[in-house]
């Protein structure tokens, strides 16, 4: 079941919170009445509220219904109205999480739909309610503040996956178990994010380009610096991506110096053991005379000091060649 939240802020009168949803009707109506209605997973009863009261496009209706399909984000423009969709960014403790949310933009009034509960709302209801000025540029400067609200929320996404990043170049650098499956991991939710997130950028690039009168060129200002942080993370996200294919180059890399280590200890362990082997081989054969013979007192003795200094110059000679 859904659940409603109607905002107004009338002139001269102030911010309004918890206005009752079924007075949207005569509300709207009224030009001075900014109007925020904010829906929390929109059921059957929210989409005819938006059909009845807004008179939205039944595509736009559409897309509401698809909220949990990661639609592409967008700026679609209808008679009255524009309809957005674009990305929050937010993450726990192993895993980035991407978070939907739907803008319907009027002449007086903006809809919010997501799911679930959702920090950038609050934040920019906090933003929107302390602007002693919001007024003066409508609807427009509370979309800012949404959007504002947005790409902040990008930044502690950035920052946690560089330390993710930084821990897994640790794991590779000293070929700690699993830091290939973190690294894939970490790699995978990277280009999920990217590709959710790229084309904010394309949706604020888009509302100062069309410049409508619900955007007032007096807002350029305010949504190009919007822009400019989230190409500032979007350039990050990038770097990431190709600091994770190198990662992965050094990790394959180093697999292939580790293994080649090990076979060059077992080749320097069978050298050293091969060759006093063969002599002790040799002294196993049914040979009647052998040197030193075997009946002689310090035969033993000899033999032995022969294996030992085998296997030491086997050592040594390893050790020069950096094989142990």
């Amino acid at each position: 079941m859904g659940r409603t939240q109607l905002t107004m802020d009338v002139r001269g009168e102030g911010w309004r919170e918890t206005v009752d949803p079924d007075c949207i009707g005569p509300l709207l109506g009224d030009c001075h009445n900014l109007l925020w209605l904010d829906i929390v997973d929109p059921g059957p009863a929210e989409l005819e509220l938006l059909r009845r009261e807004f008179g939205f496009h039944e595509l736009a209706i559409e897309d509401v219904e698809k909220l949990q399909v990661r639609q592409r984000p967008k700026y679609d423009t209808y008679q009255g109205y524009c309809f957005i969709v674009v990305y929050a960014a937010e993450h726990t403790a192993d895993e980035c999480v991407a978070r939907e949310l739907q803008l319907f933009v009027g002449e007086n009034f903006l809809v919010t739909i997501h799911r679930g509960p959702l920090t950038v709302r609050d934040e920019a209801r906090r933003r929107w309610a302390r602007h002693e000025s919001r007024r003066d540029h409508g609807v427009g400067y509370l979309v800012y503040t949404v959007f504002d609200s947005l790409v902040d929320g990008y930044f502690p996404l950035q920052d946690w996956l560089g330390e993710r990043m930084e821990a897994i170049e640790r794991a590779v650098f000293m070929g700690a178990e699993g830091a290939a499956a973190d690294l894939f991991r970490l790699r995978k939710q990277l280009l999920r994010i990217r590709r959710l997130l790229a084309p904010t950028g394309d949706v604020l690039a888009e509302v100062i380009r069309r410049g409508q009168p619900r955007f007032p060129q007096s807002l350029g200002p305010y949504f190009a610096d919007v822009h400019d942080h989230s190409l500032h993370v979007l350039g990050e996200l990038d770097s990431y991506g190709d600091l994770l294919g190198t990662a992965l180059d050094v990790h394959a890399e180093s697999m292939f110096l580790r293994l080649g280590q090990i076979m060059k200890r077992l080749t320097a362990i069978t050298v050293i053991i091969m060759v006093p082997n063969l002599v002790a081989s040799i002294y196993g054969m049914n040979f009647e005379v052998l040197f030193p013979p075997t009946g002689w007192e310090y035969g033993f003795f000899v033999v032995v000091g022969l294996l030992a200094c085998m296997i030491i110059w086997g050592f040594i000679h390893s050790r020069h060649m950096d094989w142990l």
